[in-house]
């Protein structure tokens, strides 16, 4: 990352968050990169645009408490089925980038999801993204199944 990104970016970082999935890597990581998929499971099914490609751009809007937040940003490393780079702009982030990597790791006919959220403002907003995509990555359970 440049030294640019680095100042844009915060202190704070959610450490991986597991998961482990009945479903074989491709699927998993498909699911985060289709779009009918991802705005069912992501966005609620509000309004989203993706192009999951290296240097593609992403927005999708999520519904919480009644109010609809805007997030979007660029995809820095798409490696399928094992690795989704990208960064993560949002109100929480208090409008400066932060990076999502997702890691994926086949085991068995199981895929297990390492999730991790580096440069967010706050300890607060650290801990509030950790509780977002905790309740994210449940919901792509239900979807996987």
């Amino acid at each position: 990352m440049n030294k640019r990104n680095m100042q844009a970016m915060g202190d704070f970082s959610i450490d991986a968050i597991p998961r482990t999935y009945d479903a074989l890597p491709e699927r998993v990581f498909r699911a985060w990169i289709d779009p009918a998929s991802v705005k069912v499971w992501l966005a609620g099914g509000k309004n989203i645009s993706i192009d999951p490609r290296e240097g593609g751009l992403f927005y999708i809007e999520m519904p919480w408490q009644e109010r609809i937040y805007p997030h979007y940003g660029r995809y820095l490393r798409v490696e399928s089925p094992r690795l989704l780079e990208f960064t993560w702009v949002s109100e929480g982030s208090r409008g400066k980038e932060s990076v999502v990597k997702i890691e994926l790791t086949a085991r068995g006919a199981k895929t297990e999801l390492r999730l991790t959220h580096d440069g967010l403002p706050d300890e607060e907003q650290a801990k509030n993204h950790h509780g977002g995509w905790s309740g994210f990555l449940e919901t792509l359970a239900e979807r996987l199944r």
